[in-house]
């Protein structure tokens, strides 16, 4: 177990509706700083994932080394271990700012841990709910929102969140539902998704305004590339690549999908490949280290793919499309990919 415990929590009052959030971090049983903050208008998820985020960058302000994050949102936890997929896309941002941050530790663990063990972030969200300012005593305030770039949510997008999404969002109003006819209404709506029939194993069917249109077991996966020239240098690299220099760097990008639109395609190659050339004009014909993040973040090829892929992820909003894949070649014979697990 990690010497720093983080505990961070995060709520809505009517999902979407006014949201706050809060982390207790612990040096074992004395607290470092702990922080409550209203967010505005957000989910459940949103705010989960934002709570986590100031937590983490408080840690890292504390120049905290090995730490545990515990948080009672199992989607949230599921997600960041690689357990669950990230499908939604206000969340895809927040997520790799999460992991993004998580890394900057020599270890970081995440744990998920029942609601009666996360009382204090609970109470600090909602006090800052109800007081609409920031509360506690953070080491880092919080900054909204809580990604590298500034992603507006997508109000559509955020009703489309996934099954698992939208079970958790139940669970949040569960103890309040005392009525079991209503219990017995969700469990049947969700019971094919648990335990689907075998012949819904082979072919489902989603119902759309014009049409019934089939969805394969399988996955398909829509791959465009492109490319940019930019001048770069990196930081504190011990040979000539710290010098200024340039590439013709080839963009690689995939997304993924299990249902198909009311025209038959995933996603139309004509878009993606218009929302990677709108990413990749911000570095073409540019110098890399003058532009955010990478005036202070080395533009190596990792940080390149996995940014690229964070500013594609805030463009492409269609339910059950997620980008999976951003390879990055910077020359004919060197290839770095960046991808979910």
């Amino acid at each position: 177990m990690a010497e720093y415990i983080l505990y961070t929590d995060g709520g809505s009052r009517g999902n979407p509706g006014p949201a706050g959030i809060g982390f207790v971090l612990n040096h074992g049983f004395v607290k470092s700083c702990d922080g409550g903050a209203p967010i505005g208008e957000a989910t459940n998820n949103v705010a989960e994932y934002k709570a986590l985020i100031w937590g983490l960058e408080n840690a890292l302000a504390l120049n905290i080394t090995h730490l545990e994050a515990r948080a009672d949102s199992e989607l949230l936890v599921k997600q960041l271990k690689g357990e669950y997929k990230v499908k939604n896309a206000a969340l895809k941002p927040l997520f790799l700012d999460a992991l993004s941050l998580s890394k900057q530790f020599e270890f970081c663990e995440f744990v998920h841990i029942p609601r009666e063990e996360n009382e204090e972030a609970d109470a600090l969200a909602n006090e800052a709910m109800d007081a609409l300012m920031e509360v506690g005593s953070p080491i880092q305030p919080c900054q909204a929102p809580g990604s590298l770039f500034d992603f507006e949510e997508d109000e559509e997008a955020e009703e489309q969140d996934s099954f698992g999404e939208e079970i958790q969002d139940y669970e949040y109003s569960q103890d309040e539902v005392q009525d079991s006819e209503a219990e017995d209404t969700f469990l049947d709506a969700v019971a094919p998704f648990i335990n689907p029939a075998p012949e819904a194993a082979i072919l489902n069917i989603v119902e759309t305004e014009e049409a019934q249109l089939p969805v394969s077991a399988g996955i398909y996966t829509l791959t465009v590339k492109d490319h940019f020239d930019a001048a770069h240098l990196l930081y504190d690299y011990p040979g000539e690549c710290r010098n200024l220099h340039g590439h013709t760097w080839d963009i690689e990008v995939s997304v993924e999908s299990s249902q198909l639109c009311e025209l038959g395609m995933v996603y139309d190659f004509a878009l993606l490949k218009k929302d990677l050339k709108s990413v990749l004009n911000r570095y073409d014909h540019k110098y890399l280290n003058e532009i955010e993040p990478f005036n202070t973040v080395s533009p190596t090829a990792e940080n390149l793919a996995c940014i690229i892929f964070e500013e594609l992820s805030g463009k492409i909003v269609q339910p059950g499309v997620i980008v999976t894949e951003v390879a990055v070649w910077e020359s004919p014979i060197a290839k770095l990919t960046y991808k979910l697990r």
